[in-house]
């Protein structure tokens, strides 16, 4: 018991190495699935060469009756050595990876990383994970070979117990490294608790070592089963059959975690807490599955045969999961769950939003991932009929495992998802899995020939291929789109104009009478042609490029439906506009919202760049933009603190030229008023000179300057304005063309920011606190009404006003001021509620004005759009 807590140790250990560093490495080599692809291969790469060969190792330093214990304890020992230099090292290799990379001509004239980059990514990859992977590996046979010990008969439960136990700690370190340790303690010091618990693991093993009996009177201690490893041909091929079965067994098993992340990620958001419970379960399923399978081949026998009947179950578990999920049973339990959550706080209200993710995710995987957990015991029990070889012949099966497994998710990924989709390749992977039966009843029927017991065999093939073809067959006659269009829910009168499948994502076009076109990306809406959007993502550019006299250069990070970028190309003097986006998919898409756009990618001044755009600044120079714009997915997704981080924005600031703007979207209604308040400190303490603005309503932006001052002359915006006809065209049509409407977007100045978010810690890459401020689409989040202060106007427009009176052309100024600093804090603007606002509430803006001021909000598109219903009287 006690060396199973202590694996246990060691497995949570592990996989918090594994999902810090992925998310490490997502920093230095850009958030993309290139980068976590190659480091997940590297890492599992690494366990299974390393398992295979302490196995061997293993086997001889038993033979000699050296201690297997001890051996282990050692190993430990250089793997908290090992974590704790990665640790240090990691954060500053994002230089080194910019300085291997460079970009070559890929399809459409785009630019795309070069071949050559990701083998150099690969190669520091590999030089930094493979020691300390390769020993995580040896960990495993290392244990094994000293629990079989000679007692072969028991080899699967004993197998499947210390297995299981490795991958309950795995289970455990995956969920409170999420839950609990990054956002507590940040990067750095979860990864030293992942060090302390290989010391702890490391010390426990020793002790266990010092104290027992020399080895030789251990191994002396079981029946001697066996003592050769000389089995017949016959026999050697049998267990080939079994490496083939189990590695098939990891490319199905693999392959689906691909599916499923995506499947689900759709279903209930691509929050940080929502994919930690998804391996949280996988991880559990494979630990219980582990345990049963060893338990089931103790109690039963026939471990073959019972390997063929779970791969069978695991196939109709699978499609069924999948076949039953529907975006509208989620949204329904989400809904029944809002009022419970309005009144719960705290743990409360924690375990509240993960059960509700739970129950999606379990209803869907639970059992396909307690079957995933038979293989490797049930495999192994199958094969260990020689004492001398328990060690290598555990280790081949667990490297066999590692490279299906990788092969599994590599294919998916980059193959089968892109091509087919996801719904055929389910299809595709179901029948790897069916497929690998046959090498299975193969192997077990070759046992069974010389007792002349092949009837059994043959029996249980025939069941488990007949579950596996009818649960195949009932999913193949599926409507083809069944998987992708129960993921998206349509708005009433909404229509789905395209949905395709690519490398990262679903990508839907859907249009609604009234407000243009959204793009939808994995169920959730990412950008559109609504005029509340396309005013605030075209002020992105239009308002800090009127505060430049001569801009040349600007930078396009995430590229949406191409409202920032068509409105940049408006500014005669730009002569180049950088569009990065990681999304292929996304740029292709672009042409269904060319009226909105212009087909902006095809203009001649446009560079397209498909890469992750902290990595593409990375290879710039210093001073490169005059201003560098971004709109990111949601922001309390996965992956987005790399572009809300002081970090970032301390890159972004060494790429601008003196002078240069940073525009950066904060919806702040996105995730909780602390939250938000971190955000804008990391933003101020490197952009003292900094603004927010509104660009519409509650899509507030923040401007900073890379100079010692963000004064804006509303006589040089006026000159520009009249210079630049385009420009001034495109403003009207977003209701920003008038200089009232361009100095009304202000929100509050820097002194007003700094003061409100000097409490707060700001967003670091080591704490990224937005990634774990929102687990559900529940939401009941209040914009800090702190950071909003109209009165210091002069802070960043001095010259507005002229002896307290506002300058030719800002006469309404005042009154527009008035009505957003009213609005700013009323309740209806800061509060943001879903599904619905909860009774008890206002329900519209409960400003009141004069008459003077309902005549302006008449007059003004955008203000009627704000105020709907008329504004009370006073």
């Amino acid at each position: 018991m006690i060396l199973h807590l202590i694996f246990l140790l060691s497995g949570a250990a592990g996989l918090i190495y594994q999902v810090v560093w992925v998310r490490e490495f997502g920093n230095v080599f850009g958030n993309t699935i290139h980068s976590a692809s190659l480091v997940i291969a590297v890492f599992m790469l690494g366990l299974g060469a390393g398992g295979a060969l302490a196995g061997a190792w293993a086997d001889r330093r038993w033979a000699q009756r050296g201690s297997l214990l001890e051996a282990y304890g050692r190993v430990e020992l250089a793997i908290a050595g090992l974590g704790f230099v990665i640790s240090l090292l990691l954060p500053r290799l994002e230089a080194l990876s910019a300085g291997v990379s460079w970009y070559t001509a890929g399809p459409h004239g785009w630019h795309v990383l070069s071949t050559a980059s990701y083998l150099a990514r690969y190669a520091v990859a590999v030089a930094l994970l493979t020691p300390v992977t390769l020993l995580m590996g040896a960990t495993l046979t290392l244990l094994i070979r000293h629990v079989v010990q000679r007692d072969l008969g028991a080899a699967g439960w004993r197998i499947g117990a210390l297995y299981g136990a490795n991958t309950a700690g795995a289970a455990a370190g995956c969920f409170f490294t999420d839950h609990a340790f990054i956002p507590n303690v940040g990067l750095f010091g979860t990864q030293m608790i992942a060090v302390l618990f290989n010391l702890v693991a490391a010390a426990g093993a020793l002790r266990l070592a010092a104290a027992r009996e020399p080895a030789g009177a251990a191994q002396a201690a079981g029946p001697a089963i066996a003592t050769a490893d000389g089995t017949p041909p016959a026999v050697a091929a049998s267990r080939r059959l079994v490496a083939l079965a189990i590695l098939m067994s990891g490319v199905a098993a693999m392959g689906m975690e691909i599916v499923w992340f995506r499947h689900l990620t759709a279903l209930v958001g691509s929050y940080r807490t929502v994919l930690s419970l998804i391996l949280t379960v996988i991880l559990v399923g494979i630990w219980l599955g582990s345990m049963a399978g060893g338990w089931l081949a103790r109690r039963v026998g026939r471990p073959a045969l019972l390997y063929l009947l779970s791969q069978a179950l695991f196939v109709a578990s699978t499609l069924a999961g999948l076949a039953r999920a529907d975006i509208k049973v989620v949204l329904e339990e989400q809904v029944q769950a809002y009022l419970p959550f309005l009144f719960s706080e705290g743990l409360r209200r924690d375990l509240l939003l993960l059960g509700l993710t739970l129950k999606v995710v379990v209803r869907e995987l639970a059992v396909p991932a307690l079957l995933m957990g038979f293989a490797y015991p049930l495999a192994n029990a199958t094969v260990q009929d020689a004492e001398p070889a328990v060690g290598r012949r555990a280790g081949a099966l667990y490297l066999a495992n590692t490279v299906g497994a990788v092969a599994g998710a590599l294919v998916t990924g980059f193959l089968l998802l892109p091509a087919l989709g996801m719904q055929r390749t389910v299809t595709v992977l179901a029948g790897v899995a069916a497929l690998g039966l046959l090498p299975l009843y193969a192997a077990a029927r070759r046992a069974a020939a010389p007792a002349g017991r092949t009837r059994p065999v043959t029996a249980a093939f025939a069941l488990s291929g007949a579950a596996a073809a009818v649960a195949i067959g009932a999913w193949v006659a599926l409507p083809p789109d069944h998987l992708v269009t129960r993921t998206h829910h349509l708005r009433p009168n909404e229509t789905r104009l395209t949905v395709s499948e690519g490398l990262t994502e679903i990508v839907a076009v859907t249009a609604l009478p009234g407000e243009g076109r959204t793009l939808v990306t994995n169920g959730h809406s990412m950008s559109g042609t609504s005029m509340i959007s396309q005013r605030y993502m075209r002020a992105f550019a239009h308002l800090p490029l009127l505060q430049m006299d001569a801009p040349e250069r600007a930078l396009v990070i995430c590229f949406g439906v191409g409202n920032t970028a068509h409105a940049a190309t408006l500014h005669p003097g730009l002569r180049r506009v950088e569009v990065v986006d990681t999304s292929r998919q996304v740029l292709e898409h672009a042409a269904w919202f060319a009226d909105a756009n212009r087909d902006v990618l095809r203009d001649p001044k446009v560079a397209v760049y498909v890469n992750d755009g902290r990595q593409h600044l990375r290879m710039q120079p210093a001073g490169t933009y005059d201003m560098i714009t971004l709109e990111p997915p949601p922001i309390a997704f996965a992956g987005m603190a790399s572009l809300y981080s002081r970090e970032f924005y301390a890159l972004a600031r060494s790429r601008l030229r003196p002078g240069g703007y940073l525009t950066q979207w904060l919806p702040a209604y996105q995730v909780p008023g602390h939250v938000a308040m971190s955000m804008v400190r990391a933003f101020v303490e490197v952009f003292p000179e900094s603004v927010l603005l509104s660009g519409a309503m509650s899509e507030l932006i923040l401007m900073g300057v890379n100079g010692p001052s963000i004064e804006l002359d509303p006589g040089r915006v006026q000159a520009r304005l009249a210079a630049r006809p385009a420009v001034a065209e495109d403003l009207r049509r977003v209701s920003l063309g008038t200089l009232t409407e361009i100095v009304g977007t202000f929100g509050g100045a820097a002194p007003t920011l700094v003061a409100a978010t000097e409490p707060y810690q700001p967003i670091t890459d080591d704490l990224p606190l937005n990634e774990y401020a929102i687990a559900s689409r529940l939401s009941d989040n209040q914009i800090p009404r702190a950071l909003f202060d109209v009165r210091r106007i002069t802070a960043w427009c001095p010259r507005c006003f002229v002896a307290g009176q506002p300058r030719p052309g800002l006469e309404d100024l005042p009154a527009w001021l008035d009505i957003f600093g009213r609005l700013y804090h009323d309740a209806s603007f800061r509060e943001h509620y879903w599904p619905y606002r909860p009774p008890g509430t206002a329900g519209g803006i409960q400003v009141r004005f004069d008459d003077s001021t309902r005549r302006m909000i008449a007059s003004s598109p955008y203000l009627r759009t704000i105020f709907r219903s008329p504004p009370a009287r006073p």
